[in-house]
């Protein structure tokens, strides 16, 4: 476990005998995030660079998508299934500079991850996308 001035204790979240894939998930979250929290990415991004859903369509992230893709195989990095495949971000950087969120395509190839549509819905819908503030 590991602990950081700004964040909570965490732990490597792991795919079964996958060394290469894991990620932080937050122990213990607050039930109410700190008062100085940026908002989810759709609405930051809205402001600077149009809804986050549209930076999906941007020339920048289909190449970003194409490297990740090729990467993983072409192949759900989870279950392993080649079908309707998507591109993960492990976590979101909130530019507490510039008061927005780093572009989809500008973050480190450790934290993005091919997941087929079943895996990433069921991921979302069990374990929160932590956002790290970068200062």
């Amino acid at each position: 476990m590991t602990s950081t001035p700004n964040h909570p204790p965490l732990k490597y979240l792991q795919f079964e005998g996958d060394q290469s894939y894991r990620r932080f998930i937050q122990l213990d979250i607050p039930e109410k995030p700190p008062l100085s929290a940026p908002r989810e990415p759709a609405s930051a991004e809205a402001k600077s660079h149009g809804s986050y859903g549209a930076l999906l369509f941007h020339p920048n992230w289909k190449a970003r998508r194409r490297e990740i893709l090729q990467r993983d195989m072409h192949r759900c990095v989870h279950c392993r299934s080649d079908q309707d495949l998507q591109v993960h971000h492990r976590q979101y950087h909130f530019l507490a500079g510039e008061q927005k969120y780093r572009l989809p395509w500008d973050y480190p190839g450790h934290l993005l991850i091919t997941l087929c549509e079943t895996c990433h819905s069921k991921g979302h819908s069990r374990y929160r996308v932590p956002t790290i503030i970068i200062k």
